[in-house]
This record gives structure tokens, sequence and C-alpha cells, in this order.
């Protein structure tokens, strides 16, 4: 007959059954370790272990690394390389959080004209593009204001 209590988890020293253990870092070769249930539980409340959303796996956070892309953190899984919350691969991640550009051009009551391009978080639209560029830039003196939201890069073409 088996014994129930195989394992020995890391946090609490105690025996627990098969059935009852979580496996943390299982993809990370010599940061492997297993957990109780109970444990896991508690480790994952305070933040000392991470559960991947996209394939389920549980990662002490020293060997998680967030990376900023596009003002938004992403921190790929080392199971799976997908974003842990997200569930976005990295190409994914980059579009989805890509900022909005906008080709802007001012006229000024004198004839001139002057251009300018203005980037602002996808969502934030183009307001917050006429709010960036007048934070920047004296509009006192313009006669028209024209803004278009740029879709393609210059390689695009």
């Amino acid at each position: 007959m088996e014994k129930e209590n195989n394992y020995t988890c890391a946090y609490c020293q105690q025996p627990f059954p098969i059935w009852d253990m979580r496996p943390i870092n299982r993809s990370i070769e010599g940061k492997k370790f297993r957990v109780c249930d109970t444990c896991a539980d508690a480790a994952q409340d305070s933040s000392k272990i991470v559960q991947c959303d996209a394939c389920g796996e549980y990662f002490t956070s020293d060997v998680l690394h967030d990376e900023e892309i596009c003002g938004h953190t992403f921190t790929a899984c080392p199971n799976c390389g997908k974003d842990m919350v997200d569930c976005m691969t990295r190409e994914e991640f980059e579009k989805e959080h890509q900022p909005c550009r906008y080709a802007v051009i001012v006229r000024s009551v004198d004839g001139s004209q002057r251009g300018y391009t203005v980037s602002v978080d996808g969502n934030a639209g183009i307001g917050a593009a006429f709010k960036k560029l007048a934070d920047k830039v004296k509009l006192n003196h313009a006669a028209s204001v024209t803004i278009a939201e740029i879709l393609m890069d210059e390689d695009e073409f």
C-alpha cells in the first residue's frame, strides 16, 4: 500500500498527499518546488506566488520580470511566454497598447503653418492629442488647427 503523504511542503514542512500539491516554478530548472494547497493559497494572497492566467502555472515573484511597453506593464510567463494577466503574446500586447499618433497642422493668422506629430495613449482620443499639443505649443495666434489620426507606419506602403 502506498503512503498517502508523498510530499513535504516547501513552506510549512508538513507532509501532504499528491492531490493536495501545487508545483511552483515547474518550467524553471533549479527553482522547482512543491507546496501544499493551504500554503499555496496563503502565498498567492500575499503575492509571493503568482498564477499565469494563460497557462495556469504558478511562479514565485522573483522569477518574473516586468517590462514597460507603451506605458503598460508586460510580464512574460516563463512557461508560455504570454502576459501573466492579459494572456496576450508580446506582439498582441504591443499592438493593443500602441499609442495613437496624430498629424496636426496649425495655421497662424499671419498665413504661416506648422506641422506636428502627437502621440497619446490608444484610448485617450483626439481631445487628448489637442490638449497635449496646447500644453507644448502656443496656440494664441492660431487661425485653424487640423488634426488627423495616422493609421499607417512609414514602411507599410
